[in-house]
């Protein structure tokens, strides 16, 4: 019975840490978890608020011109090839939309930055947003636009208090005057830090030199009970034509999320962000997981003289490693939500830490820890029982 309580009170001490050093190792792997949590963040606000539009269109299927790279680049194409869609089966209904960079005007500083401006047709919904279909009479005045509540005041001031006190705000948009009479929600977006939204004449008035025959792209709409894939392949046979491309809704989103990924590499900005956390974690918890080892040694070499095998002493510091992974994914989870928190209240970008993610970024956590305690084994396995008499 003595041996046996000599060997569990000599296990337990191994599995214990200092205090000081395990709370160094509970800050290290909580700091890894932010680093990765927070890149996640806003890869996935990013990606989502650049695809927002996209994802809203009132369309099964997208016209885009064939050299278009991403939304809110100027590039058109006739709207005759819209006309020319109506003849193939399955196809509905068509809608052009503009899109284009204008300066707005800050109400308050009355300084200018660029905002992104969409234009519609009048009669025809384009993007389903409540905010914006139940204000679909506001696109046929002349002068007015739609202002995305989620646009960065500090670029554009506070427009949704203005307009809470009068309702309107009046302001310029391209160098000319125009008043915002509604409000809606969409975010900001890559290339621009708000967005306003007109009827077609409006857009036209404001920017004479685009012209109504040549959209930004056009929105689709098909026929209850057609499949969009198959009236896809339809309409480019069809119009056999090399300056369009016809793509689904949902292709029009991955091609938006898959340029910010590759050509601007937005995505291995991201990735190594998050890498490096992971690393920065490994490098500590190692550290940590070596020293308590180093530390504990002449307690391994008795348990080894006793008839412990190497196996026992490695599930030991394994499990320290999934113990630290544990106590440090909590604090940086927490101390995440509020980054994010923060950030959606200065940025306008909608973080959000899904059950997903959060498993996923768990799973890493404790495959860094289990890296490191792996690496730190190293140091138990030259563990001897001389050591005692040394």
């Amino acid at each position: 019975m003595p041996a046996r309580n000599q060997r569990f009170s000599l296990a337990w001490r191994l599995l214990s840490f200092e205090p000081r050093r395990l709370l160094a190792a509970i800050c290290g792997v909580a700091f890894a978890v932010v680093l990765i949590l927070v890149q996640i963040g806003f890869y996935n606000a990013m990606i989502d608020s650049a695809t927002k539009v996209h994802s809203s269109l009132e369309a099964d299927l997208v016209m885009l011109p064939a050299d278009f790279e991403y939304f809110g680049a100027e590039h058109q194409f006739s709207r005759m090839r819209l006309h020319e869609a109506m003849a193939t089966e399955g196809v509905q209904e068509v809608a052009p939309l503009y899109v284009s960079l204008m300066n707005f005007k800050n109400i308050e500083n009355g300084y200018s930055r660029s905002i992104m401006a969409i234009g519609v047709e009048p009669d025809k919904p384009a993007i389903n947003l409540p905010e914006l279909v139940a204000a679909q009479d506001q696109f046929t005045v002349s002068g007015a636009v739609l202002f995305d509540r989620k646009s960065l005041p500090a670029y554009f001031g506070d427009i949704t208090g203005a307009f809470a006190k009068t309702g309107h705000v009046d302001t310029q948009l391209a160098d000319k005057p125009v008043r915002i009479t509604g409000l809606f929600d969409m975010g900001t977006s890559f290339i621009a830090y708000g967005t306003v939204i007109m009827g077609s004449p409006t857009f036209f008035a404001l920017r004479p030199d685009l012209s109504a025959a040549e959209p930004s792209l056009g929105l689709i709409k098909l026929a209850p009970g057609y499949d969009p894939a198959t009236v896809r392949d339809r309409l480019q046979a069809d119009l056999e034509a090399k300056d369009i491309k016809i793509v689904t809704r949902a292709d029009f989103v991955a091609l938006e999320a898959n340029y910010w990924n590759t050509t601007a590499a937005i995505g291995f900005i991201f990735i190594t962000g998050a890498l490096m956390g992971i690393l920065v974690g490994s490098v500590i918890v190692y550290q940590i997981l070596y020293t308590d080892v180093t530390d504990h040694l002449p307690e391994y070499a008795t348990l080894k003289a006793m008839g412990y095998r190497d196996s026992y002493f490695s599930a030991l510091v394994l499990k320290q490693s999934l113990i630290l992974s544990c106590l440090g994914y909590v604090p940086g989870v927490a101390i995440s939500a509020l980054i994010y928190y923060f950030t959606a209240q200065s940025t306008g970008y909608a973080l959000r830490l899904t059950p997903g993610w959060s498993l996923a970024v768990f799973l890493m956590t404790s495959g860094m820890c289990l890296f490191s305690g792996i690496l730190a084994l190293r140091r138990l396995r030259k563990a001897d029982p001389a050591e005692l008499f040394q």
